[in-house]
């Protein structure tokens, strides 16, 4: 019948766990995207979508559909109950508006939850997200936070620290699987062959280098309390890391941090976002 074939032609829109039907959104189904937390439901509208943590205050949403029909559906969230009410707050849209939603075919979102009266908003403290028109008091579709939920989250180290050659940064961290931030970095470059390193395993080994904040391969220069985002090498990605240091060909390991390997990382999302 013509209901059974939009019905069909809707369900070819639909991407499940990493497995496209279409292929207009897809990503690779064994791209990392974060911690799966389930599929929206199918109530109302068209509804779906496989909904990730990337971190605590950040989802990605794979293969969003809706038909945008709703009068004054919103993205929503709540922890007063259960399942989906009029008891929640909105999260913006990907383009962090708070708009009423507008129609949605296959796509792949971030949403980033908002800070309210209440404070900074997190999957640490609903029960549910769900597409909700206010208006009319209804859930066209949600997802409910599993209890006990481990968002990804980046990764701190105590910073780098030599005296000979003189070189500190108060910190190292591993904002997500792709980026690396040196915070006030010094160095006094008396070390003419110095670069920076990550790898897995031996933390005073050669590893892979990192390019400076310019993109170059070329030895570190003289740095003052400089602040810098770093991009994990290619062939690193993915892979666990272990340390992340500063290297010389002829002193070798000038000074290093270390990581947990097993640490669970929020995925890029320029990766998801494509």
């Amino acid at each position: 019948s013509a209901g059974q074939g939009r019905a069909m032609v809707s369900w070819a829109v639909f991407v499940v766990i990493g497995v496209s039907v279409a292929a207009a959104a897809a990503l690779p189904s064994n791209q990392y995207k974060g911690v799966y937390i389930g599929k929206l439901s199918t109530l109302e509208h068209g509804v779906t979508g496989d909904v990730y943590a990337v971190d605590n205050t950040t989802v990605f949403i794979e293969g969003f559909s809706y038909d945008g029909e709703g009068p004054d559906a919103f993205f929503f969230a709540g922890n007063k109950s259960p399942k989906p009410s009029s008891r929640g707050f909105i999260i913006p849209d990907e383009h962090n508006r708070n708009e009423v939603l507008g129609p949605y075919r296959n796509k792949n979102i971030i949403l980033r939850f908002p800070v309210t009266k209440k404070g900074q908003r997190s999957l640490d403290n609903i029960k549910w997200m769900s597409v909700w028109c206010r208006r009319f008091g209804v859930n066209f579709g949600d997802v409910a936070i599993p209890e006990g939920l481990v968002e990804p989250s980046p990764q701190v180290a105590v910073g780098l620290q030599s005296d000979k050659p003189a070189m500190s940064a108060t910190s190292v961290t591993l904002l997500d699987t792709e980026t690396i931030e040196i915070k006030d970095f010094s160095f006094d470059s008396t070390v003419q062959d110095a670069i920076f390193v990550v790898g897995s395993g031996d933390a005073q080994s050669s590893g892979s280098q990192v390019l400076d904040e310019r993109g170059s391969r070329e030895p570190l220069k003289e740095y003052t309390h400089r602040t810098m985002v770093l991009s994990v090498p290619k062939e690193v990605q993915g892979k666990p890391i272990q340390y992340v240091g500063v290297w010389s060909p002829t002193v070798g390991m000038i000074s290093s941090v270390t990581f947990d390997p097993n640490a669970l990382l929020p995925p890029s999302i320029d990766s998801l976002i494509k």
